[in-house]
């Protein structure tokens, strides 16, 4: 009875040693279970707060360049050096939902954007990616997010093209063409204010139309210079360009001077 009685107890003994190890192994398995479960939540969160920190500071960038657009105009004869000068930058910071995050992005004016406008940045459409002949901007893109206490971390950094639909091409086609034009009207009758008054009226309706064509408004005036010399001038506007925080108009001035006589 008594090797019964030690038996039993052995049993009982490995049998609250299996269920403890048993019970340990489950407890364990669901932790594991769940501190997957919040690393996934976390991974999954921090990607849809890049996507948005992204297009955040992107915005800020177009916001910015689009104010001084709106604001400074442009001249015929410095056009290139005026869209070179045009750079903007954009940051956010901050914690959302146990996440820390910083966002910095940077842009400035290229010349030459890619031929087809294709760009994943789709929070910003339809200034995400390059059209030839606007405004383009070649951004750089940071983004550091750390949530979990360190635990799960994310980093990324992206080059973007963006794009604002002023008509760069077509208002400097049209600042060369229109002064050329004014010029050579003015300089057919040099010192007869009368022949060139006419001569400057017959030309601006066509160089009005012209503008008009390509979106422009374009208003003109001429007056008389030192000696026999004509001093002239152009307002070009494109009104209701499209930008990311709503339209605004880019103007464009030009000048010139017909030779003395």
């Amino acid at each position: 009875m008594a090797r019964k009685g030690v038996a039993a107890t052995l049993a009982s003994v490995v049998l609250l040693t299996v269920l403890v190890v048993a019970d340990a192994t489950v407890m364990s398995a669901q932790e594991n279970l769940a501190s997957s479960a919040q690393t996934s939540h976390l991974e999954s969160r921090e990607l849809l707060l890049e996507e948005s920190l992204a297009g955040g500071v992107s915005l800020q960038i177009l916001a910015r360049v689009q104010g001084y657009l709106s604001s400074n105009p442009a001249e015929c004869d410095g056009l290139p050096q005026y869209l070179a000068s045009i750079s903007a930058s954009g940051s956010s910071s901050g914690e959302d939902s146990g996440i820390a995050y910083s966002a910095n992005a940077t842009a400035a004016e290229v010349p030459a954007p890619p031929a087809v406008k294709v760009d994943n940045l789709t929070l910003v459409a339809p200034f995400a990616g390059g059209v030839p002949g606007a405004l383009n901007l070649a951004e750089d893109l940071s983004v550091t997010e750390v949530g979990g206490g360190g635990t799960v971390s994310f980093h990324r950094e992206e080059a973007h093209t963006l794009d604002i639909p002023v008509e760069v091409d077509s208002a400097s086609s049209l600042c060369s063409s229109t002064l050329s034009s004014l010029g050579a009207a003015l300089s057919r009758s040099p010192c007869n204010a009368t022949l060139e008054e006419v001569a400057f009226d017959s030309v601006l309706p066509v160089l009005v139309a012209d503008a008009s064509a390509l979106g422009f408004t374009l208003t003109a005036g001429w007056g008389s210079g030192p000696g026999c010399s004509a001093a002239y001038w152009l307002t070009l506007v494109e009104p209701g360009v499209a930008g990311a925080t709503g339209s605004f108009d880019w103007t464009v001035l030009g000048s010139g001077t017909t030779a003395s006589a």
